[in-house]
């Protein structure tokens, strides 16, 4: 009986939430008369809303507005999640003292959001994952059950495959979400992009999650990233950037083994012997940077600039 009324509370909330959002202002007696419950009770809901930060005027007796300016949408919440946040209040005030402090602390996090902010972040923009996204609950399930997935995929070329994974993790990296997996016919560590998988169907094996796997994403810059890091890189920067990557880890495993009396830094990072990890973050940093070993590496890059400069 307890879980029903809950329920019936979170739905007059939602309601009364939505209304205030789109109509503006909303009156207790007809409330009362829409949910058919007493004028004390939803009475008690709009000082439930109003205490949990949810800024509510009173434009005349028994009617209500949100602040002028305040809308669900500035603070970037949905009708439901406003609607869960009172629901939430409601049970950690009967707790009282830290919890309701606590709380109330979290509240003024989210409904600032609509505000300016001091801070700034900007996330690279691309592929979003929705609630429709196609294969993205499947791929979740299969993460947290340990199941293995048989995938139809298409690549950039447009060429189309069919192979058997064991997906570890859905990563995201420049603005693309990749299902970091372990291929079965090769064993080898791959990263399929989600918008490039055309079918999915969840296999009755299971396998074991991959021992390393946190390091191994702490570790990474880049989707780039291997298994294992055999490949020991030095670099050399010039005094212009020095500073930067004093600062900021570019390189996987980054390590400064020296720094000039003329600003310049010789750079250590270990990656696979593919390169593919560096390769773009170098190309990035030229002329500021230059590749002191292993050789091929250097070969690497220097073929990559003659094509470029090539193609002027």
């Amino acid at each position: 009986m307890k879980h029903q009324n809950y329920d019936k509370k979170i739905f007059r909330l939602l309601y009364i939430l939505n209304q205030l959002d789109s109509r503006r202002v909303v009156s207790t007696p007809e409330l009362a008369k829409e949910f058919n419950v007493s004028l004390r009770s939803v009475q008690r809901d709009i000082e439930l809303l109003n205490e949990t930060g949810f800024p509510l005027v009173s434009c005349e007796k028994g009617k209500y507005a949100f602040s002028e300016g305040f809308s669900l949408k500035k603070s970037m919440i949905s009708h439901e999640e406003a609607s869960l946040l009172s629901f939430i209040y409601d049970m950690v005030r009967s707790l009282g003292g830290k919890f309701d402090d606590s709380f109330q602390g979290i509240l003024r996090k989210v409904l600032g959001q609509g505000q300016d902010s001091t801070f700034y972040v900007k996330m690279p923009v691309g592929f979003k994952i929705e609630k429709d996204t196609p294969y993205y609950h499947e791929l979740g399930d299969a993460i947290e059950s340990s199941h293995k997935v048989a995938v139809d995929y298409v690549n950039q070329q447009g060429k189309q495959s069919k192979f058997i994974i064991s997906p570890l993790k859905l990563v995201f990296y420049d603005g693309f979400w990749y299902v970091l997996s372990l291929r079965e016919d090769t064993s080898e560590l791959i990263k399929p992009r989600l918008d490039n998988i055309k079918g999915l169907r969840q296999l009755d094996e299971r396998f074991k999650v991959t021992k390393n796997l946190r390091a191994m994403l702490d570790e990474s810059v880049n989707v780039w990233f291997p298994e294992e890091r055999n490949q020991r890189v030095l670099l050399e920067i010039s005094p212009a950037a020095a500073e930067y990557f004093k600062k900021k880890v570019y390189f996987p495993v980054q390590k400064i083994v020296k720094e000039h009396k003329d600003g310049k830094l010789e750079l250590e990072t270990m990656v696979s012997s593919q390169f593919m990890e560096v390769i773009p973050t170098i190309k990035q940093w030229i002329p500021h940077i230059k590749v002191l070993s292993p050789q091929i590496l250097k070969a690497q890059v220097k073929k990559l600039v003659q094509e470029y400069l090539r193609s002027l």
